[in-house]
């Protein structure tokens, strides 16, 4: 922690950012090469880098994602029709979808004052809230260089820290105990019992707990633990799961900055979407909203839509998250998404 960035949030040794963008050739508009919003665009594999040493867990507590060949099945986001028509756009419009990419990263690179908590929830099961938290999760903390924890709130935890391809287990319950009976004085004492995922994100997550309707989340509690992660890291990622109107993501909404609604397509639940914002934002006037359609299935929608977040084959592998391997326009995507939950919580 010899280094502190402009937000004053100590971090490890930065990488070297590569320029570039995954599956096309000379046609990009470069960045320059001192640029950390190239670092959303980086092709080659993300560095498994971590600012402090995390205990490895114990043998007997298995790792969350062990699964044999989960290696080999993973898919790259883009066909390769799909990356020849994206080159063949970025070069007839003279690289403004590479110059879209750079925007959307100076944006996740903002500068804030405070540790940031921003909080995803799904307006129904399935509508892909967790796969946003950890699309989120990494490229802040790839693009930002500085300490990012994704906590997993959901009453199916486990996936986010797999999505994150975290190595060990770490336990929400476990994380709270150690705040309320041990001083957290430094960087590594707040991610003691987290789990490392490289690249400065960290995660921890509530697989202890079976459901969330018989143990939700305190709300001094959680502002007690959000407080002191916000003392250390630049943002807190939090998948408050597909109850947006429950006590539990009451809680959670009562320390956030912003508030992510996640939806799937179609018109019921663009209706469902609409009327949910109208009532959070009554009871959380304070929270400030961004909302994204998450597309589950292939379409013939070839251009970029602002608040889509469009299908993608690595994504739906439901293998650990890599950013390398994600389609041209979902990289897009999703950086634009980042930048706005940040700036939105830079309102708050």
């Amino acid at each position: 922690m010899a280094e502190t960035t402009r937000s004053g949030f100590p971090i490890g040794q930065p990488t070297t950012p590569v320029g570039g963008f995954p599956g096309m050739g000379g046609t990009a508009t470069p960045a320059p090469a001192a640029s950390d919003a190239t670092m959303a665009a980086a092709p080659t594999e993300e560095p498994k880098t971590a600012p402090v040493e995390v205990p490895p867990s114990s043998p007997s507590v298995p790792a969350p994602h062990a699964t044999s060949g989960a290696v080999s099945r993973r898919k790259s986001g883009d066909t390769w029709w799909e990356r020849v028509r994206f080159e063949v756009t970025d070069a007839v419009t003279s690289g403004s979808l590479s110059e879209r990419l750079i925007r959307a990263s100076s944006a996740v690179e903002a500068p804030i004052t405070t540790g940031r908590r921003i909080v995803i929830l799904g307006t129904a099961g399935g509508a892909a809230s967790t796969t946003v938290a950890a699309l989120m999760a990494k490229l802040l903390g790839g693009i930002r260089q500085e300490p990012v924890i994704a906590v997993d709130a959901t009453d199916l935890s486990g996936n986010l820290l797999r999505y994150l391809g975290a190595s060990q287990t770490a336990l929400l319950t476990d994380l709270m105990q150690q705040f309320r009976t041990q001083p957290v004085r430094t960087l590594p004492d707040s991610v003691k019992n987290a789990a490392a995922c490289g690249n400065h994100v960290f995660a921890a997550g509530r697989a202890d707990v079976p459901a969330l309707a018989d143990a939700p989340i305190g709300l001094q509690e959680w502002t007690d633990v959000s407080s002191t992660l916000s003392r250390f890291m630049a943002v807190t990622v939090v998948d408050g799961g597909a109850s947006p109107l429950s006590r539990h993501a009451a809680a959670l909404l009562g320390t956030a900055h912003a508030v992510v609604l996640v939806s799937p397509p179609g018109n019921p639940e663009a209706a469902k979407l609409a009327s949910l914002q109208e009532s959070l934002g009554t009871s959380f006037p304070d929270v400030h909203q961004v909302a994204v359609v998450v597309r589950s299935r292939q379409n013939h929608e070839a251009a970029l839509s602002d608040g889509v977040l469009p299908y993608d084959r690595h994504l739906a592998s439901g293998s650990s998250l890599q950013l390398s391997r994600l389609g041209s326009r979902t990289r897009i995507a999703a950086t634009e998404l980042t930048g706005k939950a940040l700036m939105a919580a830079n309102r708050a």
